[in-house]
């Protein structure tokens, strides 16, 4: 929990306790207040003497910090950052077995006319040219790019070619050899960057300062960036859209003195520059071989013991380097595979030759690579497979939990029906006993038409995490509108004092004013009204373009203005023949004692939460908490706050609640009251992923669709190495086999 989540939670605490005391020193007679006043002063001065050294030695250890490795910290905010790297790319490195298995992939200056020529690359320095290396293995891929000029690389492949695991081995070279000053590799998605709209600069200094503990120094961050300070190795610019591609190259182009490594598919990569004739300036364009027969030979019983079970594949490999299983196994995802489906003793590895002449084995290899690793366990090859249907539905390659709940950007029935219920149930039954049975109907059925009202603006796009954030703006802009939505209510009292006509003329302004606001909504949800209308029975086939999302102020005021034409007749004959000055005390009583508790409600609701920032979403587990604690808090406080209210009667004496039945029950059904109607009150205003998340998770696990710990599950998966993490998202290491799965 971050330093500032502590001080508004102790905040909140103290005043809680505060209120508390308040209360029941108010309620007690005067010989206990004077007790309470002794010890209060005693409390006090045992607090300042215990809290003098705690001082002492709270400064005392900031002095200590200062001298060691906090000071090359705040001297260079990259120094922290780059240990925890090095450690993390070792340790990944070593689970990926790649500076120990015998797998030596093998690179090359590209042939494809996608780059300049490798001479005027290293010719482009200052003073003589730079002589490079044209080909070798992705083990010396650092040593070859450190001796760049400008340091700027495109690392081409082919689907499987290992371009992960070469940027992995990029990253532990330059991590363990950096000394003090040096610039530190960053692993990015450029997926997630829109070049079109952001620069890159400012984009990579708002991801450093979420993702790698330089949040209180963005400003610093992005200068970090533009003094080349950051090598950026950028996964992923195949998975940008088409024309993200070329923004992306053009952007890059015009930073040309910042150090980079791109990687992306060798097709992709030829085609956007082929489209756009624009190149990136000043970068080496290398790109992977395929494994050759004799490196396959040599890799595939490596880590293994000696038992002679690959000896008949090894001599096929090498009578046949051109055969059909060395084409199969030439690229290093199958040749992966093949390694670890046949890694047990019990297999028999001879079986790939017949297989790989039937044009079977990589289907094969696909089909046998998750009950290899998770042997007898049949669920979790099938939880794979439905997350990979599950991002198939979605379009997207990244699994962010917050997303669960849509598909092709719609919610799905299970999340739509728990959003409903969500909203309307708990509002029915708090006021159920209060009521009756005809106006919880009522109520029922119009919450039902103001959830199918705001739907669109709900189903729009999916709720991103929130954080406990204190929003002061939306707390006011609350509190202010509440008395604000109750103005057409009073209306009606005012006609003795200005006139039916002056008070009609302001109803028609106002009025006019809310459907101005909310015209976009009106016509829309008139054009696919007249649509349905016009199909009859097809109404099911007819395509109703999306309705924008509703002025939620003036459709609220339209909801006013229609119950003040409802109860206008009414108060009207009420109020005829008072005092002028009663009528306007009973209308500003109106607009104060029915708006502003509202508003506060719902600005106690709404205004604790804001959502996440994209560079704050950095840990799943954390952003779930997040989220969660949201949705947790406000409703909380307003309950607590409820509750409190009787107390507080009690001890002042005022008499507001009655006092014939048990001291318990205000305080309970209050705080049960505020506690349920802010709940449902946060999910339908703002929105809560973790509730969706829950619900669908909870509905998939009981069709067998996901594990009920999806959490612990994806990240097992990811230590299996059948995902990775990325940020807050899982991503399948490799996207073949999330195609393969998704389409079994």
């Amino acid at each position: 929990m971050h330093s500032r989540a502590r001080i508004w939670w102790a905040v909140a605490g103290a005043v809680a306790v505060s209120l508390v005391v308040v209360g029941v020193l108010l309620g007690a007679s005067a010989e206990v207040r004077g007790r309470a006043d002794e010890m209060g002063s005693v409390l006090s001065a045992l607090a300042a003497l215990v809290g003098l050294p705690l001082s002492l030695l709270a400064v005392s250890a900031l002095t200590d910090r200062g001298g060691g490795g906090a000071a090359a910290a705040v001297d260079d905010p990259l120094e922290v950052p780059a240990r925890q790297l090095a450690r993390y790319w070792t340790r990944e490195a070593d689970r990926r077995e790649l500076r120990k298995a015998a797998m030596t992939i093998r690179w090359r200056v590209t042939g494809r006319p996608v780059g300049v020529p490798a001479d005027e690359v290293a010719g482009q320095g200052a003073g003589r040219a730079t002589r490079l290396r044209l080909r070798g293995e992705v083990a010396g891929l650092a040593q070859t790019w450190r001796r760049l000029p400008y340091r700027r690389m495109v690392l081409i492949g082919g689907p499987g070619s290992g371009k992960t695991s070469a940027a992995v081995l990029f990253m532990c070279a330059l991590l363990e050899d950096r000394v003090a000053g040096d610039p530190v590799p960053v692993l990015l998605d450029l997926s997630g960057w829109r070049a079109s709209e952001e620069r890159f600069d400012g984009w990579l200094g708002r991801i450093l300062a979420g993702q790698h503990g330089l949040r209180a120094t963005a400003r610093q961050a992005r200068r970090l960036v533009e003094d080349g300070r950051v090598v950026a190795v950028l996964d992923g610019f195949d998975e940008m859209p088409v024309e993200e591609r070329a923004a992306a190259v053009t952007a890059l182009n015009e930073l040309l003195d910042l150090p980079f490594v791109v990687l992306g598919r060798a097709r992709e990569f030829e085609e956007t520059v082929a489209a756009t004739g624009e190149p990136l300036m000043r970068a080496l364009i290398v790109e992977l071989d395929p494994l050759s027969a004799r490196q396959t030979a040599r890799y595939l019983p490596s880590g293994q013991p000696e038992s002679g079970r690959w000896s008949v594949v090894q001599r096929h490999l090498e009578e046949h380097p051109g055969g059909a299983l060395a084409g199969v196994l030439s690229n290093p995802l199958l040749a992966y595979l093949a390694r670890t489906v046949y890694r047990k003793p019990a297999t028999d590895p001879a079986e790939m030759i017949a297989l790989a002449a039937g044009g079977f084995l990589e289907r094969h290899l696909f089909e046998a690579y998750l009950p290899a690793l998770y042997p007898g366990d049949g669920r979790s090859a099938r939880w794979l497979g439905s997350l990979a249907r599950l991002l198939e539905r979605q379009g997207s390659a990244d699994f962010a939990w917050w997303r669960i709940g849509w598909a092709h950007g719609r919610r799905v029935p299970a999340a739509r029906l728990a959003f409903a219920v969500a909203v309307a149930v708990p509002w029915a039954v708090l006021f159920l006993p209060f009521t009756g049975v005809r106006f919880w109907v009522f109520q029922g059925l119009v919450l039902a038409m103001a959830v199918a009202a705001f739907r669109t603006d709900v189903d729009a796009a999916p709720v991103v995490p929130r954080q406990v954030r204190f929003q002061v703006r939306s707390f006011v802009t609350s509190v202010v509108a509440g008395p604000a939505l109750f103005v057409p209510l009073v209306l009606p009292m005012l006609v003795p004092l200005l006139g039916g006509v002056v008070v009609t003329v302001l109803t028609l302004v106002l009025t006019g004013a809310a459907v101005w606001g909310s015209r976009t909504f009106v016509t829309g949800t008139a054009r696919g009204v007249y649509l349905l209308a016009r199909a009859g029975r097809r109404w099911r086939e007819v395509e109703v373009p999306p309705v924008p999302p509703p002025n939620k102020p003036a459709l609220a005021f339209l909801v006013s203005t229609a119950v003040l034409m409802l109860g206008s007749p009414d108060v009207m004959e009420d109020l005829r023949g008072r005092p002028p000055l009663l009528i306007a005390g009973v209308a500003l009583v109106v607009v104060t004692v029915f708006g502003l508790p509202p508003g506060l409600l719902v600005g106690l609701g709404t205004a604790f939460a804001r959502a996440a920032p994209a560079d704050d979403l950095w840990d799943p587990q954390r952003s779930l908490r997040s989220d969660r604690l949201a949705l947790v808090v406000p409703p909380l406080l307003v309950g607590a706050l409820s509750a409190a209210l009787p107390v507080v009667d009690a001890a002042l004496g005022t008499g507001l609640f009655p006092d014939d039945v048990p001291p318990w029950v205000y305080p309970v059904a209050l705080g049960l009251i505020g506690t349920v109607a802010v709940t449902s009150m946060v999910i339908f205003f703002a929105g809560s992923a973790w509730f969706t998340y829950v619900v669908v998770r909870a509905w998939l696990a009981v069709r067998g669709r996901l594990p009920w710990g999806l959490m612990p599950f994806l990240a097992e998966a990811a230590r299996r190495g059948v995902l990775r993490r990325n940020g807050a998202v899982y991503q399948f290491r490799h996207e073949r086999l999330r195609e393969h799965l998704a389409g079994t």
